[in-house]
């Protein structure tokens, strides 16, 4: 397998440099002489000047309760220069409970493909991606581009959805119809709309699609234990994280919402992108591939995502609240519902994961994204 790499990083850097990175922050290199966190983090001090700021920001977020803006933390991590410097359980919650991805599952799909391709799997991003669509038509033609910056152009509505739980689309694909065959019902309920490649939609079908397209790919379609051992293979293992990944009736990996993690291997995982998608000096994911991720993708109506992960403008406005607008504007980061966030900050070589329980109404989202910030402004700058 290792005899396949050369060749698909090679016929990968193809499209990696067309998604224009120039003007995104440089990734940190890993501190000399400081081991990887495989078998657990390293401990450290917060820096000079930060430490009364970042511990009362912990004991803020840590004092709320699930009916206060930003509701109730969890697990809390933050990593400074690939070190552990804080960290903070909720009751019943401790170093070692997995707790829940909802959407930041997304971004560990996106990782799932990259590693993929390093370990000589046949994506090519501007081919068809394999799908469940009848060959030779408009959705099999997507591609797994298109599917990664979820521009697809299906007619599927979250964040603009139906508040009501029987007319709500992720409602009905999780838990309703969908919950037997999710990629069945998404075929059914959420058919094309737009072009592929013009219209942003953020979207849990979308990277259930991609999920079962990675299946495909392995040679695991339907086969959910055979399926975790080729991601624990090709990304889990490689960075000491110690996951469970869910699957519908079918055996489709549900990429788009279902994996389960402690808060230190969720910071391994934003880890593995601070540093480039490198690990113990062995490349993981493709070079370029997080630039991939925390570029703009190319829908006009949406300058706050990338390929699986959320990103900040340079400039504002944003064309949906679902992000910072502060500094430092090279924040990226994993979102998932009822306010789960890994903050990836290269300018302040920072890692922020926050677990949580809040309501996705009124001013939580707002208050998260901006504690998060504030975490990363009391850290001083790499730059």
């Amino acid at each position: 397998m290792k005899s396949k790499i050369l060749g698909a990083l090679a016929a990968a850097s193809a499209w990696v440099f067309s998604v224009g990175a120039q003007g995104l922050a440089p990734l940190p290199a890993q501190p000399e002489g400081l081991a990887f966190p495989t078998s657990g983090w390293a401990s450290g001090e917060l820096p000079q000047g930060s430490k009364g700021a970042v511990e009362d920001l912990v004991a803020e977020a840590m004092g709320k309760t699930a009916k206060d803006v930003m509701g109730e933390t969890r697990g809390l991590v933050i990593v400074w220069r690939g070190r552990l410097v804080a960290e903070a359980y909720g009751k019943h919650f401790t170093n070692e409970t997995r707790q829940i991805s909802w959407s930041m599952a997304k971004s560990v799909t996106q990782a799932l493909v990259g590693a993929a391709i390093t370990e000589g799997a046949d994506i090519q991003l501007d081919a068809p991606m394999p799908s469940p669509y009848t060959p030779a038509s408009k959705e099999a033609a997507i591609t797994w581009r298109q599917w990664l910056y979820a521009v697809d152009g299906l007619d599927y509505h979250e964040l603009d959805g139906d508040p009501n739980p029987v007319k709500s689309d992720v409602v009905q694909l999780m838990y309703g119809d969908g919950r037997f065959d999710a990629l069945g019902y998404a075929m059914r309920a959420f058919p094309l709309l737009h072009v592929p490649g013009t219209y942003w939609t953020y979207s849990t079908p979308t990277f259930h699609m991609i999920g079962r397209a990675l299946q495909v790919t392995l040679g695991t379609e339907g086969k959910p234990q055979e399926t975790k051992d080729a991601f624990d293979r090709i990304l889990f293992d490689q960075i000491g994280m110690d996951t469970v990944v869910e699957f519908d009736p079918k055996g489709t990996y549900l990429g788009g919402s279902l994996v389960w993690a402690s808060a230190r291997d969720f910071a391994k995982f934003g880890y593995l992108y601070l540093r480039d998608g490198v690990w113990e000096g062995t490349r993981v994911l493709p070079e370029g591939w997080v630039d991939f991720a925390r570029a703009p993708g190319p829908a006009t109506n949406t300058n706050v995502y990338g390929a699986g992960w959320w990103i900040i403008p340079e400039k504002g406005p944003l064309t949906h609240r679902q992000n910072a607008d502060s500094e430092p504007r090279d924040a990226f980061h994993a979102g998932g519902h009822e306010g789960q966030t890994i903050w990836i900050v290269p300018s302040r070589d920072l890692v922020i994961v926050r677990l949580g329980l809040m309501s996705n109404e009124g001013g939580n989202w707002p208050a998260l994204y901006e504690w998060n910030q504030r975490v990363a402004r009391a850290f001083p700058s790499e730059n």
